[in-house]
């Protein structure tokens, strides 16, 4: 399949054309015929090869775009009959090719097709893709699956969504869609890849923008340390580009505490970098003023919980669990919290 760009050009000079293929091939009779010297011939290929240029330059001074023309007024001044041959054959297999190509917009919409869907589809999507569900209800699994038996036109359904919709979750989707047997979805997967990162850079640069005009805002330092967290989660990035990610969120997140040391939400932000970056001796030197609080925030429960078994206290957390559990909620989203803590709750007899 060949692709063209839908780009106009303004119509070719064929008087520029016809002018010059002409003058050559009377140049190459006139030669031939009456077996003139090669510097005539050459003084008179420059003459012709001089008047073409200076025609060419004024029609593209006016406004005239065609690289063929280009192209060819090159070649002739170049090789004289050869290459006005050459540009004709050239223009020929051209214009062969073309009879089957396409427009780049149609070689997109068929990587990332619009999908047609009733009022019933259109109502589920806004609520799968707004997140008023439940969570443990809504999870990647099923793109994973159509990924795994799906025809390729659900393929590309799949694929088109995470691209429009994408979030860290979809991660995994993305990484299977990028090795699945089949070209087009391998090509169509790279392409999403490649338009995801993309959006990632662009808000970054608007971030920096925003910081930089508002230096003093701290909700817009916040907004620059969640886009590294979740760049960093998006499955995009290579070891070493995440763990950068990571620390530069780190970073703006320890500066952010230092004005706000008793905030809960920054230091959970904080432990959970230290402890993905395989730093949990920092983090529970930051939690441990939290264990002896009256109350645990919800929060802090998953960092406490995860830095004290990285770090093989288990004994401390066999004493705390019953308080990690205490401090959080009955919701439906904190039940895989709740039952994995409770294994660790000490029960007599």
């Amino acid at each position: 399949m060949h692709i063209v760009r839908s780009e106009s050009y303004q119509g070719s000079p064929a008087w520029l054309v016809a002018f010059t293929s002409a003058a050559e091939a009377c140049l190459v009779f006139y030669g031939w015929y009456f077996a003139v010297g090669l510097v005539q011939l050459l003084l008179l290929h420059a003459i012709i090869s001089a008047l073409v240029v200076v025609a060419g330059l004024l029609w593209f001074r006016r406004g005239g775009a065609n690289a063929s023309i280009a192209l060819y007024i090159v070649s002739i001044v170049a090789l004289g009959p050869i290459g006005g041959v050459g540009s004709a054959v050239m223009e020929l297999i051209r214009w062969l090719s073309s009879r089957s190509s396409i427009t780049f917009e149609e070689w997109y919409e068929r990587l990332f097709p619009r999908l047609l869907s009733d009022r019933t589809q259109a109502l589920y999507e806004l609520i799968e893709w707004r997140g008023a569900k439940p969570s443990r209800k809504s999870t990647v699994a099923p793109f994973c699956d159509v990924l795994d038996q799906g025809s390729v036109a659900q393929k590309q359904a799949v694929v088109t969504l995470i691209a429009d919709h994408f979030k860290p979750e979809l991660s995994p989707a993305l990484q299977r869609a990028l090795n699945d047997p089949e070209p087009a979805i391998r090509v169509q997967a790279a392409t999403a890849a490649a338009r995801i990162e993309n959006h990632f850079l662009q808000r970054s640069v608007v971030l920096q923008e925003e910081h930089e005009a508002e230096p003093d805002d701290l909700s817009i330092a916040r907004g620059i340390a969640l886009h590294h967290e979740s760049y960093a989660k998006s499955g995009l990035l290579d070891a070493e580009r995440a763990a950068s990610e990571r620390r530069n969120a780190l970073e703006i997140n320890m500066w952010l505490l230092k004005a706000s040391p008793k905030d809960p939400e920054l230091t959970a932000a904080v432990a959970r970098l230290l402890l993905e970056l395989e730093r949990p001796q920092e983090a529970i030197r930051l939690l441990g003023p939290w264990l002896r609080a009256k109350s645990i925030p919800k929060v802090l429960v998953s960092p406490l919980a995860d830095a004290l078994y990285s770090l093989k206290r288990l004994s401390l957390l066999r004493r705390v669990s019953a308080r990690l559990v205490a401090s959080l909620t009955t919701d439906e989203a904190d039940e895989p919290l709740r039952a994995s803590l409770g294994l660790w709750i000490p029960h007599d007899g």
